[in-house]
């Protein structure tokens, strides 16, 4: 997701580089760019239309083109936000509305655990030497949570870069876990799959979306409203992270 990207590049540049002028440009104004030219772009950032070009470039798009793309696909996933809480219903009103369907889903997601997969995903992570952990959009959130929950453990993880550009040496005691909570990896970002089958490693897929075909080891998060994927996959992963403690 494009947005993951610039934010990785603003967190690991100083602000006289050009390409962190270019990422501060689109986080503040992707509702803007697809309605832009190239050109646009340059005159707003100050800097040339060759240096637009090859901050594309550096962040895995083939053209402009592709970029455009991109950022129409982030925006749609915006437009596609469910909101939960409606201006016409007093703040109480919301929660109560909001915790019975969550209650809900919980018990409804609960039921369908497979015990067998989740045992084998944790016995996985206690008895990796490195987990590779991999996520876009919303769920990079939850990676970070993993992490620090291993590293109180005393497990080694890696948060891998949103591009896959970095190369990672990966072992038979290694360990790969992807999560993506709609499968909107899946969809439109084809050569970040492919890279991520490339790797030679142990892989896990944990995801809210069912017809996945990504790996052997895969645990589908069965909901039952689509709307409530995202606090399904936090509640799971919560349970995981629980699991740890054994």
């Amino acid at each position: 997701m494009i947005i993951d990207k610039v934010n990785d590049i603003i967190n690991g540049h100083t602000s006289n580089n050009s390409l962190y002028v270019f990422c501060v440009f689109i986080k503040e104004n992707i509702t803007r760019i697809p309605t832009m030219t190239i050109e646009d772009i340059a005159k707003e950032c100050y800097i040339s239309k060759g240096q637009v070009s090859k901050c594309i470039r550096n962040l895995d798009y083939q053209n402009y083109e592709d970029f455009l793309h991109e950022c129409d696909s982030y925006i749609d996933s915006l437009e596609r936000r469910q909101l939960f809480f409606h201006p016409k219903q007093s703040l109480k009103e919301n929660i109560n509305t909001f915790s019975k369907n969550f209650l809900k889903n919980v018990q409804y997601t609960q039921k369908y655990f497979n015990d067998i997969q989740i045992e084998q995903l944790l016995k996985n992570i206690k008895s990796s030497h490195k987990i590779y952990l991999y996520a876009q959009g919303d769920a990079r959130s939850l990676i970070y949570n993993i992490q620090r929950e291993c590293n109180i453990h005393h497990i080694n993880t890696v948060i891998c870069d949103v591009d896959l550009k970095k190369e990672y040496t990966f072992t038979d005691q290694d360990i790969l876990i992807v999560i993506s909570i709609n499968g909107d990896t899946f969809h439109y970002d084809k050569r970040i799959i492919q890279r991520l089958k490339k790797a030679k490693v142990n892989k896990w897929l944990i995801t809210c979306q069912n017809g996945i075909h990504f790996c052997d080891n895969q645990i589908i998060i069965h909901c039952l409203d689509s709307s409530y994927h995202v606090y399904m996959m936090r509640y799971f992963i919560d349970i995981l992270l629980l699991g740890l403690q054994m």
